[in-house]
């Protein structure tokens, strides 16, 4: 198993170019959440599995387009 790190940061970081929203840097590989800031930095290589392992996710039912963490999911009523 990986481990990821997490800082918060109260400035939104920028995409990087071509990725999906979100993916905030590829070496190291981080995601950061909309909502609070939160950043997830795995390994280096392991850009996939650092994003899945953060749980910092899109909302894929209904068009949503933040990516969120699991507390600000749950914060915002979209999680159960």
């Amino acid at each position: 198993m990986i481990e990821l790190t997490y800082e918060r940061l109260l400035v939104p970081l920028p995409d990087v170019p071509g990725l999906v929203h979100g993916i905030v840097s590829v070496d190291p590989p981080m995601v950061q959440c909309d909502g609070c800031g939160l950043v997830a930095t795995g390994p280096a290589g392991r850009g996939g599995l650092t994003v899945i392992l953060a749980d910092i996710t899109f909302d894929r039912g209904d068009g949503f387009t933040e990516r969120l963490c699991g507390e600000c999911r749950r914060a915002r009523g979209l999680d159960s």
